[in-house]
């Protein structure tokens, strides 16, 4: 197999500097070795002027400086480095990136709008296997709303509703007022209202990033869900209005206490990001978010990744993400791609009243059982249940971590039952018997 590379990619935002490294062989297997943020406040006090402020510039190389230092000492070969909002609309940016290049020794790229908005879409189908909908991602400055087809960005624009950016402008007040709350409320509706192409009629609108997957980690501790995933998890919502409402009566301070799951640099600013993500889904005319977790880094390194493939988008991501298990696991690319063509022989022999679903998660099952002596079966079922399968439903990936860990008898839901329909027991003994015939 082709020699490891290692890439650092570091997003420079309003509210945070992220980090990313990761290691991969091009097109063929991948893993995310770390990932880092450092909240900077990059656009704090930038006011109507739009100026960079000079604490907050320095605040940011500081942590530049440190994030550098790391990614060499990890033995990144190359750094990908990108600015978003908070730069692209300073009017001191050269400056600025005159300072970076000079005190940190990296040089960055500042992104427009709509690439911002196309390099977050090629994040969510790689890793959610979005072909249709929309995608919005709500950052510090700015948010990126797109309309996806086939899996690539087709249109869509960057509205000035980032969390930071509206907190400092409409929230004066701790706990947030009524009018302050009504007057952001109108705001974020009315700049939403003239995109009449927001209104979704065919499929799913997607929440990528941060602000997303904080609401999702969120609502994930309130319902005690099962799984420890914030990729393809679905935020509701009434659930999300509800949030809302309560977080709009406590105090900023109060509301890490009072909502697990909720990290001390957003407790500020997660508000206005929740709003804006609800006006969305009403505006899309949806009852829920699908939540990806990955966001313009990861959707950075999609593109170093794919190159230089036609398309910056995993073909068959259901069929990928089980084989870049099997092949990070085994070492050995060959023998993870034999074992997938036993496993798929084996699926092919099956009865036709096997459903597709059930054809796929078998073949998953199978193949990951390859990885036998390479994790025992407990580490397999927390590999799979902690990684996640980037492609596949929650309640697909607990269904093939059962079946490719169990060895025999009818695997047990236990705590994840809540995630099945009524009755499904039967459907997984079913399971179970096929994956028994290749013991």
């Amino acid at each position: 197999m082709e020699k490891n590379h290692r890439l650092a990619v570091i997003d420079l935002g309003s509210n945070a500097v992220r980090l990313l490294l990761a290691d991969y062989v091009p097109g063929v297997t991948f893993r995310f070795v770390e990932t880092a943020r450092r909240r900077v406040r990059l656009s704090e006090g930038m006011g109507r002027e739009d100026i960079l402020r000079p604490a907050a510039m320095e605040r940011t190389i500081a942590a530049l400086n440190t994030f550098r230092a790391h990614c060499l000492e990890q033995g990144a070969k190359r750094i990908v480095a990108v600015a978003t909002a908070a730069v692209r609309d300073a009017a001191n940016r050269e400056e600025f990136l005159a300072k970076i290049r000079a005190e940190a020794g990296l040089d960055f790229r500042v992104l427009t709008g709509e690439e911002e908005a196309r390099i977050g879409v090629i994040a969510a189908s790689n890793s959610l296997g979005l072909r249709e909908g929309l995608a919005l991602e709500v950052g510090g400055g700015s948010a990126q709303v797109s309309v996806v087809h086939e899996g690539l960005f087709h249109r869509g624009a960057s509205f000035p509703a980032g969390a930071v950016r509206l907190t400092e402008s409409f929230f004066k007040s701790d706990p947030v007022g009524g009018e302050e709350f009504d007057r952001l409320h109108a705001y974020i509706a009315g700049i939403f209202e003239e995109a009449e192409w927001m209104t979704l009629t065919g499929g799913k609108l997607v929440g990528l990033g941060g602000a997303a997957g904080a609401l999702a980690a969120i609502d994930r501790e309130a319902r005690r869900y099962p799984l420890n995933l914030v990729n393809g998890y679905e935020l509701e919502l009434p659930r999300l209005e509800n949030l809302i409402a309560l977080m709009r009566e406590l105090p900023a301070a109060e509301r890490v206490m009072k909502l697990p799951g909720l990290k001390p640099d957003r407790a500020d600013i997660i508000l206005a990001g929740a709003m804006v993500a609800a006006a969305a889904m009403r505006r899309a005319g949806v009852d829920r978010l699908l939540v990806c977790e990955q966001g313009l880094r990861a959707g950075i390194f999609y593109q170093e990744f794919l190159t230089p493939s036609a398309s910056p988008v995993i073909p068959d991501l259901r069929h990928f993400s089980v084989l870049n298990v099997a092949r990070r696991y085994t070492g050995d690319t060959s023998a993870a791609d034999r074992a997938g063509e036993i496993a798929l022989s084996f699926v092919n022999q099956l009865p036709d009243s096997f459903s597709a679903e059930d054809r796929d998660c078998l073949w998953a099952s199978a193949q990951l059982r390859a990885l036998e002596g390479r994790a025992g079966d407990d580490d397999l079922r927390a590999v799979i249940l902690g990684e996640g399968l980037p492609g596949y439903t929650h309640r697909e990936t607990v269904l093939i971590a059962l079946l490719s860990a169990s060895r025999s008898g009818k695997p047990v839901l236990g705590k994840y039952a809540g995630l099945f329909e009524r009755g499904e027991e039967e459907r997984l003994a079913r399971l179970a018997a096929a994956m028994g015939e290749i013991n």
